[in-house]
């Protein structure tokens, strides 16, 4: 009888951790679907990083089902796109299809910064 709770346990134990690394998404990005556009944009205002109609990139080239352009004052030629994509399955795509475009862009959420500009990339990243 103790052989057997003995056993038990064990396979009781193994089972939870199975189940837990199948909680894994498989994905290299975190889940954040808490997280807006409109926080982007709100956050990047408070900062003094305007949106701007005129830079609003052409998204669904890279997959994204939308996009935002903004301007600063104290960096006017600098790049400062977010995109935003349906899912994760969306993202990973897009990283796989445009590798070397995309490799070095900040990813927070269901959300990729294309920047030049170091402060926007600090907001981008600490947006929690």
């Amino acid at each position: 009888m103790n052989r057997l709770k003995k056993i038990t346990y064990l396979l009781l134990i193994g089972l939870m951790f199975m189940l837990l690394g199948c909680g894994s998404t498989g994905t290299s990005s975190p889940v954040r679907k808490d997280l807006t556009m409109a926080d982007f944009i709100k956050t990047f205002a408070d900062a003094g990083i305007k949106e701007d109609a005129e830079k609003k990139p052409f998204f669904t080239m890279i997959g994204a089902k939308d996009g935002v352009g903004f301007g600063t004052d104290e960096n006017p030629k600098a790049k400062i796109v977010i995109y935003e994509y349906n899912s994760n399955k969306d993202l990973d795509q897009a990283k796989k299809d445009f590798v070397n475009v995309m490799k070095d862009w900040p990813i927070n959420g269901m959300f990729v910064l294309e920047s030049s500009d170091d402060k926007a990339s600090e907001i981008f990243k600490n947006l929690k």
